[in-house]
């Protein structure tokens, strides 16, 4: 299977399959968090399955928006899901300032690994 296709299908597999659910039923959140859950540990199997290892970024993304989705279904109250944008970015500020201060090398070009192609 074409690499690049499977990237594609699986990074973007799951947001159009809540974007779908999202919006065809009157925007209610309760309804698109299962299926964007569901399409997220799916595609994360199929990384797994066809590449024996998966990506530290779609890993913790998926463990993030698993939690924070069944927090938001569990309370249901939408600012668990809004937070997960929130909280990437603070990882990666941290990550960043902790490479420059206390690290030699790149910690940002090791989490990212093949997904952006960076210069030492």
């Amino acid at each position: 299977m074409n690499k690049s296709f499977l990237k594609f299908v699986t990074d973007f597999g799951p947001l159009a399959i809540f974007f779908f659910y999202y919006y065809n039923n009157d925007k209610n959140l309760s309804v698109a968090i299962p299926p964007l859950i569901v399409a997220t540990l799916i595609a994360l199997a199929v990384v797994w399955f066809f590449e024996k290892k998966i990506p530290m970024m779609p890993l913790i993304s998926g463990i993030l928006i698993t939690f924070f989705g069944g927090l938001t279904i569990y309370f249901n109250n939408p600012i668990f899901l809004y937070m997960k944008p929130t909280i990437i970015n603070v990882l990666f500020g941290f990550i960043l300032l902790f490479g420059k201060y206390f690290s030699k090398e790149n910690l940002l070009k090791k989490l990212l690994g093949n997904s952006i192609k960076l210069k030492n």
